[in-house]
């Protein structure tokens, strides 16, 4: 990815969770290259602080906090650290996910816990503790990370496709509360090519490719550009809606 210098969010201070690979590193990463100081939260550390020193190495400011997100007392926590270190809190990309399939006979309760832990409720918690600390200085954007899986489901995903359907409502929701200085949207991205994609054959990514109008897997910088402009002024009247970032996957489906 190039190197931007346009600064969509010069001076503004960014948390994104999931931040050590896949669209929460290319958010964070793309964030830093436009301005933004950036709070890299992750569970995995050693990938988490790979991403925090590639914006410092770039010139950016960053710093790592290791947090699981599905863990209220983690979540205020993070909030904290971000707007001690910072010193204000503009923007907030709930990325994190942690999912686990199965038919609802099939699928442990505890996963289908975690997975909403993980995937919704922290959505809920990083705006309980997040809101009031934005407003401090003004207000800033909350970007929630859907899926196509909001809008269509899949067999056997019967909590990752619940947690991502809850999160739109959710997304209104919080946009119609703290509207105006707090703005609310999500994007929904479809096919991306992120560290899930390693166990797959190249055959079977082409398959999936083809079912494309656009004939490609997604990246994690498509869906990067789309955090990034959700979150910048350019987006300044929108809010309370979601942004599908899939190539045309679920054009022929809705």
């Amino acid at each position: 990815m190039a190197t931007s210098n346009s600064g969509r969010v010069e001076g503004k201070v960014a948390l994104v969770t999931g931040a050590a690979s896949g669209i929460g590193e290319g958010t964070a990463l793309l964030l830093a290259r436009e301005g933004a100081a950036v709070a890299v939260v992750d569970i995995d550390v050693e990938a988490g602080k790979r991403t925090t020193a590639t914006i410092v190495r770039e010139g950016g400011k960053a710093i790592f906090i290791r947090a699981d997100v599905g863990k209220t007392a983690q979540v205020k926590r993070m909030i904290e650290r971000t707007a001690s270190a910072f010193g204000r809190l503009d923007i907030i990309h709930n990325n994190a996910i942690w999912f686990r399939n199965g038919k609802a006979t099939e699928l442990d309760e505890k996963d289908w816990d975690r997975t909403l832990d993980v995937g919704l409720k922290t959505v809920f918690l990083s705006a309980k503790y997040g809101v009031p600390v934005m407003r401090e200085t003004g207000g800033g954007a909350i970007v929630n990370t859907a899926s196509v899986h909001s809008l269509v489901s899949f067999e056997e995903h019967t909590a990752y496709d619940a947690a991502k359907a809850g999160l739109l409502g959710l997304t209104r929701v919080l946009a119609l509360d703290f509207g105006p200085d707090i703005r609310v949207n999500s994007v929904l991205p479809g096919a991306v090519l992120t560290p899930l994609w390693k166990g797959i054959s190249k055959a079977d990514r082409r398959r999936f490719a083809d079912m494309v109008p656009a004939k490609r897997l997604g990246t994690p910088e498509d869906i990067a550009s789309a955090v990034l402009f959700l979150a910048s002024e350019e987006a300044s009247f929108i809010t309370g809606t979601s942004l599908v970032v899939d190539g045309g996957l679920i054009a022929r489906s809705m």
